[in-house]
């Protein structure tokens, strides 16, 4: 119990941290790397998310939890973040990604509830539901290169909706995205905040029109 009163004394610190500094913060690496160096398009949002009360439900399996066990609430802060960003005209409120923690702690069959009922459990009229399918902070294969990856499930409930969920769609994301890193030329940490960082920016990018890179192509 001492171990777990330990580890969430650090969790909690680390999403204080995240939803305080939320989009302004230092996540250097990443902003460096897609620094502008096209002409920009806008991608139109792919599902408009609204809500009066939304709430982040991450899930993950036990390997990842085995190797990353704050994996899920550090990417659902992250979510939580860019969605208080860039959604605040049509989301009213979010539930603190470290309550949805201990509610999973304290409910350990909650997989097996439905979305609807989650949504119920948190008052919550939409649920955003993240499962880590992969996730994963070194090349595949190598023991001495970073390179942070992860996949996502990503699923919209709308309480009251004839069918749930609304909205479903798979993210997928690299980082670096082009190449690895040695790790003598970063550390994990700075691995892991981009990469959680990448990821979750494109998690709430599907919910409202953004400007990109045009790379020319087909759009």
């Amino acid at each position: 119990m001492r171990k777990t009163s330990q580890w969430r004394m650090a969790v909690l610190a680390a999403v204080a941290g995240l939803l305080a500094v939320g989009t302004a913060g230092c996540h250097w690496l990443y902003a460096w790397m897609v620094a502008e160096r096209h002409p920009t398009k806008i991608v139109k949002a792919e599902y408009l998310l609204e809500a009066e009360r939304l709430v982040v439900v991450p899930y993950a399996g036990t390997e990842t939890l085995f190797n990353h066990r704050t994996a899920p609430l550090e990417v659902s802060a992250d979510i939580t973040a860019y969605a208080l960003a860039n959604l605040k005209d049509r989301v009213k409120s979010i539930v603190n990604p470290l309550a949805v923690t201990q509610w999973q702690e304290q409910n350990v069959e909650w997989p097996n509830m439905s979305l609807d009922d989650i949504g119920k459990a948190f008052q919550a009229d939409v649920v955003l539901y993240v499962e880590l399918e992969t996730y994963s902070l070194l090349e595949d294969g190598s023991a001495n290169l970073y390179r942070g990856h992860v996949r996502g499930r990503v699923q919209v409930a709308k309480m009251g909706a004839a069918h749930n969920p609304v909205y479903e769609t798979t993210v997928e994301i690299f980082f670096p995205p082009d190449h690895p890193v040695g790790i003598t030329g970063t550390s994990e940490a700075v691995i892991r905040q981009n990469t959680d960082a990448v990821f979750a920016q494109e998690v709430v990018a599907k919910f409202h029109d953004r400007t990109v890179e045009d790379k020319g192509g087909s759009p």
